[in-house]
């Protein structure tokens, strides 16, 4: 634990005007805007790792050797001092009573609370894999064979006694793999998943010159964000350096010698050599510490355009919770840092007994591989054969590594996946979010020069004197 101001608002037994569960995007947004509307109210942070905070999207650039610890916060300790908030590190939560409104720590220690906020993000999926000792059990000296892994699976709990694999979730994930690297002088690293969390860990480990393999159960990589023809352009990019992507696949087997990682077999029957296994198969909800039925979970936890949960004073935000896709027009668990920011900034303000309202968002990623950028946003994935009234425009040069792809529903852009070049990115994800009709220059959006000038007049007017464009 520590402490960073002078506030007493910690001691035992004493209401706390708001405990916030998570130090990350949400969190921190969250606290901030309760300042801006309530100077003197108690603010408790709580959070399970033992950082002052940091930017997520900033792990693997550490790895890369992009970014130092020393530039990985996203917020400095005086914003904790100049704020009144009491920062708790190593501080994880077990239980949270909604009706006595009661934090309750793995330690045991009790918070009470007026307001709550919810915002611990989500925890790795780790898929079920056996793990096998490959040298022979030995009897002990009961005549009983001794216990090892053999018939064990692969967990989150296991995770830290086998050493060489790792999950790359966190900033202490990201220290002990670039650790493990230096030390045991790794030259090549696989990787169980193709989704984003995968490629952004493959573009860290490519960065430093390691070769990967990764495996994707799916048919091709970012299977939920990527086409076809994106993905094979980055696929060809990654095997074209003499690293591995084995699609439709996945590991049934991973084997080990002197609790370290060795080998692993792949479902089609491929054993592949392997000293450094990263788990990157995705994220859910972190919903453990809810346990009763006054909050609503739907997959993460259930909030209304005010980011209140199903309980009174109970408030949640960013990669827990499902909120409204305004592309998709429903519900559901979209995990990236903006929109965690700005549904903290939200929760915040509500809790300081404002009314602000939050209008919704939609998926966005980025990553580049080997030089090559790409972006893909909203429904990126939809075909003319998938929706009505959709119309497809795309632009495809292989040999040049160049690919966009404009999707159009009824007159509006609901998704855009691009490669290559992405200068324009921030454009198309104004017209997304503000849903401008584009059929007056639908011959225009996919050209190579489409910019600002060919955007309708009134909506150009607003992006010099509105909001603009957030990317």
């Amino acid at each position: 634990m520590i402490k960073l101001n002078n506030n007493t608002s910690h001691r035992k037994n004493k209401i706390i005007d708001y405990v916030i569960i998570g130090n990350s995007a949400a969190g921190t947004s969250a606290a901030e805007n309760i300042r801006k509307l309530d100077k003197k109210g108690s603010i408790i942070i709580l959070t399970s790792e033992g950082y002052l905070n940091y930017s997520k999207p900033l792990i693997t650039y550490y790895i890369a050797g992009k970014v130092s610890l020393e530039r990985i916060n996203f917020k400095k300790e005086e914003f904790y001092k100049c704020n009144n908030i009491y920062l708790e590190l190593d501080s994880r939560v077990k239980h949270i009573d909604t009706i006595k409104k009661i934090v309750i720590t793995v330690s045991g220690r009790k918070i009470h609370f007026n307001k709550l906020l919810i915002a611990n993000g989500g925890k790795p999926i780790i898929p079920e894999i056996k793990i096998r000792k490959s040298s022979p059990r030995k009897v002990n000296n009961t005549g009983r064979l001794e216990r090892n892994f053999n018939d064990n699976f692969i967990s989150l709990e296991n995770l830290n006694n086998i050493k060489g694999i790792y999950k790359l979730t966190t900033l202490e994930d990201a220290i002990k793999i670039k650790k493990y690297i230096e030390e045991k002088k790794i030259k090549s690293v696989s990787i169980l998943g193709g989704g984003l969390i995968g490629l952004k860990s493959a573009e860290a480990f490519l960065e430093v010159g390691l070769k990967v393999n990764i495996i994707e159960l799916s048919n091709r990589i970012m299977s939920a964000t990527f086409d076809k023809e994106a993905s094979d352009i980055i696929e060809n990019t990654i095997e074209s350096k003499g690293s591995n992507v084995f699609t439709n696949d996945t590991i049934e087997v991973i084997y080990i010698n002197k609790k370290k990682i060795i080998s692993y077999k792949l479902r089609s029957g491929k054993k592949v050599e392997s000293s450094l296994l990263i788990i990157a198969v995705g994220v859910k909800p972190d919903t453990s510490i809810i346990n009763d039925d006054s909050i609503q979970l739907s997959n993460g936890i259930t909030v209304d355009n005010f980011m209140r949960t199903t309980q009174e004073d109970v408030f949640a935000a960013g990669d827990v919770i499902n909120s409204y896709d305004m592309v998709l027009n429903k519900e559901r668990n979209i995990a990236i840092w903006p929109l965690a920011v700005r549904q903290g900034a939200v929760a915040g303000i509500n809790m300081a007994g404002g009314n602000k309202k939050y209008c919704g968002g939609f998926f966005m990623n980025s990553i580049e591989i080997l030089g090559i950028p790409s972006i893909s946003m909203g429904m990126a994935n939809a075909e003319n054969d998938m929706q009505k009234n959709v119309k497809i425009l795309k632009d495809y040069n292989n040999e040049r590594n160049f690919y966009k792809k404009i999707i159009v529903k009824e007159d509006k852009i609901i998704g855009v996946i691009m490669i290559g070049n992405i200068e324009r990115a921030g454009i198309y994800a104004g017209l997304i979010k503000n849903k401008i009709d584009v059929s007056n220059i639908i011959e225009d959006i996919n050209g190579e020069d489409f910019g600002i000038i060919q955007l309708p007049l009134k909506y150009r007017k607003h992006m010099v004197v509105g909001e603009g464009i957030e990317v």
